[in-house]
């Protein structure tokens, strides 16, 4: 076998496996079919091929909190919908990691536990009162 023989056999083996690869991906992971930006809300709106929707408040979205309404508003869906892009931002994010973060444990967790340390009630009160009287918060162990 003559080695440009050899080396065209490799890339078409190569090709043929990383469409195989994509064919898979593009059926398991979210892909965006439609993305648009909501004034009102201040969230970007995807609309996936799977049929599901999700709205996602800018602010969570890292490299948009600081964008202005005309910026936001020029969302593009990368071909095969697995990423977001805006030009005037200069920004690309990868659909099946945005909704991986926002629903995988880390992202999760710390939203609930800031919307938890946000709320009050009378037990958080007195318990925060009684944590003073002994000196305040107790030093965290390493």
């Amino acid at each position: 076998m003559r080695k440009n023989d050899w080396a065209a056999k490799q890339v078409a083996e190569r090709f043929q496996a990383a469409n195989e690869r994509g064919r898979r991906a593009a059926s398991s992971e979210p892909r965006a079919k439609r993305a648009r930006y909501n004034v009102a809300s201040s969230a970007l709106h995807l609309d996936l091929t799977n049929g599901a929707a999700i709205s996602i408040p800018t602010r969570l979205i890292s490299g948009l909190p600081a964008a202005t309404t005309r910026q936001l508003n020029k969302v593009e869906i990368l071909p095969g919908g697995d990423g977001l892009h805006w030009e005037a931002l200069d920004f690309t994010i990868s659909v099946p990691a945005l909704v991986a973060g926002l629903f995988g444990p880390g992202t999760w967790m710390a939203e609930l536990g800031r919307r938890g340390g946000a709320r009050s009630s009378a037990a958080k009160a007195a318990a925060a009162r009684r944590n003073g009287l002994r000196g305040g918060r107790p030093p965290s162990r390493p």
